[in-house]
């Protein structure tokens, strides 16, 4: 019998066959999304049109999670994921030759869904594979990893434009793509291909939530307030850098530094919820991301925004990859990806929701209270995780994956 990797030397192995393509497509969807507005109005989209395009991003993700979900559970990893590259390069393709409102949303939605699939099967690869007892490190250099992309991206997307043609984000995320496919072929585990049908039944959506209603009313409370509040902060600050009267470039420059901090705290949140547990990592992510949300209506210039957006970052930072932790953590065996489905479902519409909330607020006129309205659901969410929240059973981090790599 081969003897069983030390959990530092499993994480290793997983760098070259998850972490580093995936830093390679995250880069290229980092290139992208900054200039979607752009490439709105070069098609010729209103402005409203063109926020449009920029809520389909995300929109897309979340109305296929639970397609996602179903197709994993059918045709396994492998195969879906070869489906879910292969929407990312057709959805990819027609942003970059679309001459149409209509034509380039439907191509963002296509590309939206083939990154919801993508994202799903290595959650439910990384879930599978990881070891329990280094769970919470390998999912924070997940997420690590594609925040580290979406940094370097839009410095990409400097590098290679030669004007102001939005259309090269495309480019570099096709490109971005293809390399990061090639790159997970030939670096593939071969032993992976029978492990990754095992456990694959499909669970109807309703039957999770029904079986699993404790886990999704407690820990599914913090992953869906922390993906508000993530999503949230990336609407609030700018927003409010405007009304102070702040130039793009200095919102641009407080957004910036706050993700350094945030992407520099990664890989320690890993070791904290590993070492120390879920709670220990979950609530001071939601405290701090709740009260930077409260102190950015309390800012009046440069320097004081720049003090809240550094809370938000730190708070951002100590919730790396714990949204994906905790759906590992309480991922059943049977049904794995169908659970996982519904679980990104969750923090999805939570991305979704903060800065609908946020834009809801602004439009009563009442953009000082934006940041507190979701501050404080955060802190009601931080309430319930610390009375409720249940951390993984010891067995679960002692044992071995399930169906290993």
């Amino acid at each position: 019998m081969a003897t069983k990797p030390s959990s530092s030397g499993a994480i290793r192995q997983l760098w070259l066959r998850v972490y580093l393509p995936n830093l390679v497509i995250s880069t290229g969807q980092g290139a992208m999304i900054p200039v979607l507005v752009y490439a709105a109005r070069q098609v010729h989209a209103t402005t409203a049109e063109a926020a449009v395009v920029v809520a389909l991003n995300s929109l897309g993700t979340m109305f296929f999670d639970l397609p996602s979900g179903r197709l994993t559970a059918r045709f396994g990893e492998r195969r879906s994921g070869h489906l879910a590259a292969a929407m990312l390069v057709a959805g990819l393709a027609g942003c970059l030759f679309a001459r149409s409102f209509w034509l380039l949303a439907f191509s963002v939605m296509v590309q939206a869904g083939g990154w919801s699939l993508w994202s799903l099967v290595r959650l439910v690869h990384l879930s599978r594979v990881a070891p329990p007892e280094a769970r919470g490190r390998a999912l924070s250099l997940f997420g690590g990893v594609i925040r580290g992309g979406n940094v370097i991206g839009p410095f990409a997307f400097v590098l290679f434009s030669t004007g102001s043609d939005a259309r090269v984000g495309f480019v570099i995320y096709l490109v971005c793509v293809v390399a990061g496919v090639a790159w997970l072929a030939a670096a593939r585990d071969r032993a992976d291909h029978a492990a990754e049908r095992t456990n694959a039944e499909r669970v109807r959506p309703l039957k999770i939530l029904v079986d699993h209603k404790r886990s999704f009313a407690t820990a599914g409370v913090g992953a869906f307030a922390i993906s508000l509040l993530r999503g949230s902060r990336s609407a609030i600050v700018p927003l409010w850098a405007a009304h102070i009267g702040l130039d793009a470039s200095s919102a641009a420059s407080i957004f910036a530094f706050s993700s350094v901090i945030d992407l520099a705290l990664f890989y320690p949140a890993g070791v904290m919820s590993d070492r120390f547990g879920r709670r220990a990592v979950v609530l001071p992510c939601l405290l701090l991301l709740s009260v930077g949300h409260i102190l950015v209506p309390l800012s009046h210039d440069y320097f004081t925004l720049f003090l809240a957006a550094f809370v938000l970052g730190v708070g951002n930072g100590f919730g790396a990859g714990i949204v994906m932790t905790l759906g590992a953590d309480l991922t059943p065996d049977v049904g794995r990806a169908s659970f996982l489905a519904v679980w990104r479902l969750c923090s999805d519409g939570g991305t979704t929701a903060g800065p609908l909330i946020d834009s809801a607020v602004v439009g009563l006129g009442a953009i000082a209270l934006a940041g507190p309205v979701v501050g404080l659901a955060g802190l009601a969410a931080a309430v319930v995780v610390a009375l409720w929240l249940e951390e993984p059973a010891p067995g679960r981090l002692r044992g071995s994956p399930a169906q290993g790599s």
